[in-house]
């Protein structure tokens, strides 16, 4: 482990206690991670076990979430440079919706999940697997914020065999991705909102971060659950700020609300293969 890790280590462990200690997260596990379990020892059945550490393992810690993160992205690039090298191109999508600030995360959440369901059901998604031989996709569904309130967005990465035309794939995407998100209510979608890139080129070595974004580039993206912790601990530690007392309140509880809708229904990283023309997932552990 480097200096920089150490150092990236030692913010996210200040982050969560603080947040911990704030009453900003009020999970058990979470409460209970980094700390010793059986610090004495006990004999089962003639048995020692010695003391250990315990970890969460939950998207809403901090520490547990830079390890889960970091395994999603080495899964995802072994996945990637395997197929590239049996000549396949990977293409990122992107997928957005309308809102105002006046939406609120949970509906805007429900109802994106919903759109991409339906997607993934419709008779456009058969297509483009069809003429681009489709072998795989993995979803990274983002949170940032900009003037007009929340702003939801998919990058999905997605595994083809068939060199081609992106734009094809782009009108076909969008055409579907209004019908399914019109269903819902979501609002007019427009048609710069929809992307289709070939990244195989950059997406091996995690140049094109669109795909999978490391805590550090999640925390410098403002909106993020990463960017608000960060945040968090910055006003707290300036006491003579203005406003601090308010701003804390206002921070933690866009924390809460990011923690809250996402965490205990997200699936993070699973990648959905081919298999003999039925799709399966891997990586099939809940997060």
């Amino acid at each position: 482990m480097n200096n920089k890790e150490e150092i990236h280590i030692k913010e996210d462990k200040e982050i969560r206690d603080l947040l911990i200690k704030e009453s900003i997260i009020q999970d058990p596990r979470v409460i209970r991670c980094g700390k010793w379990s059986n610090k004495e020892g006990f004999v089962r059945t003639n048995q020692y076990h010695k003391p250990y550490i315990t970890f969460c393992g939950k998207y809403e810690c901090r520490v547990c979430r830079r390890k889960l993160i970091n395994t999603q992205r080495k899964k995802h690039y072994s996945n990637n440079i395997e197929f590239i090298n049996r000549n396949g191109q990977v293409l990122l999508f992107t997928l957005t919706i309308h809102h105002t600030v006046k939406d609120k995360l949970s509906s805007l959440y429900d109802g994106f999940q919903k759109s991409i369901g339906n997607l993934k059901r419709s008779r456009g998604w058969r297509k483009i697997k069809g003429i681009t031989n489709y072998q795989f996709h993995y979803n990274s569904i983002e949170l940032t914020e900009r003037n007009n309130g929340y702003h939801l967005h998919n990058h999905m990465t997605v595994g083809v065999m068939n060199d081609v035309s992106l734009s094809t794939v782009e009108d076909i995407l969008f055409d579907s991705w209004l019908k399914e998100t019109s269903k819902i209510g979501l609002g007019k979608i427009s048609r710069k909102w929809i992307n289709v890139r070939d990244v195989t080129k950059t997406v091996g070595g995690h140049s094109d971060s669109s795909g999978d974004k490391s805590i550090e580039q999640l925390s410098e993206t403002p909106g993020t659950l990463e960017w608000w912790e960060r945040k968090y601990k910055e006003t707290y530690e300036h006491p003579s700020s203005q406003f601090r007392k308010k701003k804390l309140k206002e921070i933690g509880n866009e924390i809460k609300t990011i923690n809250t809708t996402f965490w205990g229904r997200l699936k993070r990283g699973r990648i959905w293969k081919k298999v003999c023309s039925e799709l399966i997932h891997i990586n099939s552990s809940k997060t």
